[in-house]
């Protein structure tokens, strides 16, 4: 048994590898893959793994390591911090789409357990594949990927319950609303002791563990963690999952959680690959093919109602329409969690086997149309909201950018924006904020600025800014799409405005002028430019050495995006230059080691090689001193010589010494 579990962990990790390298360079979740390739290799395909009874253990093993692993990546401070933010469109995106879920299937003459529990599984999205395309996409900050976000965190979060209630709403045995709630606090009880001992016990024995400062003791406490507690989770009649997803919550809260996910998040490819390939080779092939209208309409059935319901729970907390119509179709599909307590109804009966085969084809059909919606999501939002009106504005919004000429129109208020609005306004030069987030309006009309709610892809918002009669445009957006198309839309209603914009990478810069962009500053490179230079500063580097290489940097930089280069004599220039002879000063202070003495005592050209060419006393130059000039606090020496020269110096004068090995050697010698 053992051997041929092996040989089949063996062949789903030789699947798992190139597919994760196929997908990973075509920019699709691997999840994708990892489906298909268990279909093909299960026992409805090739029959390379046709035990189904060890594809079950498989999936079963996926699930608890998949549990612990996301377990660990939870943070509950994070969680309670945000509660009000995640509870809000999280809960009523799962309370309408369950509800209209359960009103179907009842309508069908369902039995009203199971469609309870298939509106439940219906309302959870896929946290591995939302989460992957938008953190791939660099859309974390922009205000459809927090919603999206703080969906997913509360859906996440919404499964331990849900673990709790499927077993209760099983049809073998009758539960009085008493013994339902009774069941209930049972198992809360449970779950609440398990983490409280595991928190009691668990810190004291990783203080321990890691006194002996061996890795291979804290993997292996970590395992033992695990298992203990799942093993208690399944005496107490809950899951052995359950147990693992608790062990990664306790130990994401411990002081040695960064270890830990640095030793256990590299295999958790692996772990999601068992779990979509065992999906895949559970899928029956033949029952989808005999009926594939029926399914595939029962599948973009569910994306519709999914999407609307996530659309209205959106807009219904004042998002606007088109961020509410990409987190409706972000949020379309099925989620693995959906899958997984899929299977615990099937073990408790209240799913029969064909009922979970089809919830099993309707969701990985969702699944494998997710990549393709989240691509398609942004740009279908702009095309179909930039020709309606612009949405109603909260109150108070400031109309006064009618009156302004020559002004900055600066659409995106995050950090940039808000920095930026601020030294306009010291400035006195007149700027218009457009912002879709109803909160960052507020927050830049308590601060006096003209700001308009709207999106910078409507033509009518940018007519409202006086996008013909403004000198400039600055797009500080973390949407890139949304960026592009405001670039175009802002060229065609001025053709002599200057656009400005802040991109996150230098491969964005290119796609962005061709848009319409006259300068594009790519995050990424700047802040390279802002290390160097304080790198720079900390060896002392001239600030005109400085500057020469960060301008140099930038014009090599920004003409590589360009597809341009410099030539080689410039670089020449540059590294002649360089490597000149250059001036440093140095005040000297009544804590310096060359106070009080003789400029001949100091022995300066000999100990570094550069020289004292002047002296600044009380606004005197005396230059070319002599030996004999004596220095007192105050003096400003004059130093010339080459860069590291001058860096030694400056150590001599400071400390008598031009390195830690030579104050060593003369400490010893002393």
């Amino acid at each position: 048994m053992i051997d041929h579990l092996i040989k089949d962990l063996t062949l789903l990790l030789l699947v798992s590898l190139p597919i994760n390298i196929v997908f990973h360079r075509i920019k699709l979740p691997s999840i994708m893959g990892f489906i298909i390739a268990g279909t093909i290799i299960g026992p409805h395909g090739l029959l390379l793994i046709d035990d189904l009874e060890s594809v079950e253990q498989l999936a079963e093993i996926g699930v608890i390591l998949l549990l612990f692993v996301i377990g660990l990546e939870f943070s509950l401070s994070h969680v309670l911090k945000n509660v009000v933010r995640i509870t809000g469109v999280g809960g009523l995106q799962i309370g309408l789409t369950s509800l209209a879920v359960y009103l179907m299937g009842v309508g069908i003459g369902m039995p009203r357990n199971e469609a309870f529990v298939f509106g439940l599984l219906t309302a959870l999205s896929s946290t591995a594949v939302v989460l992957k395309m938008i953190t791939d996409r660099a859309e974390i900050d922009t205000q459809h990927g927090q919603a999206c976000i703080g969906v997913l965190l509360f859906q996440d979060l919404f499964v331990v319950p849900l673990m709790l209630i499927i077993p209760l709403l099983s049809g073998t045995q009758s539960y009085s609303a008493m013994d339902f709630a009774g069941a209930m606090f049972k198992s809360i009880a449970a779950v609440g002791a398990i983490f409280w001992l595991s928190r009691m016990l668990v810190p004291k024995l990783l203080e321990v563990i890691a006194r002996l400062g061996s890795k291979e003791h804290l993997t292996l406490l970590v395992i033992l963690i695990v298992l203990a507690t799942g093993w208690a989770s399944h005496e107490a009649g809950l899951t052995v999952a359950m147990g693992a997803f608790i062990a990664g919550l306790i130990l994401s809260e411990s002081e040695y959680n960064h270890q830990i996910i640095v030793e256990f998040l590299p295999l958790k490819d692996y772990f999601v690959s068992i779990f979509f390939i065992s999906l895949g080779m559970l899928l029956n092939v033949d029952m989808f093919l005999n009926s594939f209208l029926m399914y595939l309409g029962w599948a973009v059935a569910l994306i519709g109602v999914k999407f609307l319901m996530a659309f209205l729970a959106s807009a219904f907390l004042r998002n606007s329409f088109r961020i509410s119509f990409v987190v409706g179709l972000r949020l379309a599909q099925i989620g693995e969690f959906s899958l997984i307590l899929a299977a615990l109804a099937l073990e408790q009966k209240i799913l029969s086997s064909a009922q979970y085969q089809s919830f099993l084809i309707v969701s990985i059909i969702s699944l494998l149309a997710a990549p393709v919606l989240i691509q398609i999501s942004s740009l279908l939002s702009i095309r179909i909201f930039s020709k309606m009106g612009p949405e109603p504005s909260p109150a108070g919004e400031s109309t006064s950018s009618q009156l302004l000429s020559q002004h900055v129109v600066v659409a995106g208020y995050s950090l940039v924006g808000r920095t930026l609005s601020r030294v306009l306004k010291e400035s006195n030069i007149s700027s218009v904020i457009l912002e879709l987030d109803g909160e960052s309006i507020k927050h830049a009309l308590t601060e006096k600025m003209s700001a308009i709610y709207g999106d910078a892809t409507h033509r009518d918002i940018l007519i409202r800014a006086g996008i013909s009669r403004a000198k400039m445009i600055v797009f500080a957006l973390p949407d890139n799409i949304v960026t592009q198309q405001g670039i175009k839309l802002a060229r065609q209603l001025n053709p002599n405005i200057y656009i400005l914009v802040r991109t996150r990478f230098a491969s964005q810069v290119e796609e962005l002028k061709s848009a319409g962009a006259d300068q594009v500053i790519p995050e990424e490179f700047e802040t390279s430019i802002e290390i160097f230079s304080r790198v720079l500063q900390e060896y002392r580097i001239p600030s005109n050495v400085i500057e020469q290489q960060v301008e140099l940097a930038r014009l090599e930089g920004y003409s590589m995006f360009r597809g341009l280069s410099l030539s080689m004599e410039s670089m020449k220039k540059f590294s002649t230059f360089l490597t000149a002879s250059l001036t440093q000063s140095f005040q000297v202070l009544s804590s310096s080691w060359c106070n009080q003495q003789n400029l001949g005592d100091l022995q300066l050209k000999k100990k570094t090689g550069a020289r004292v060419i002047a002296v600044v006393r009380a606004n005197d130059v005396h230059a070319n001193p002599r030996s004999d000039f004596e220095l007192t606090a105050g003096d400003i020496i004059v130093l010339f010589g080459r860069h590291a020269q001058l860096d030694h110096s400056l150590k001599v004068l400071q400390s008598g010494y031009a390195s830690e090995e030579e104050k060593d050697i003369v400490g010893g010698s002393s």
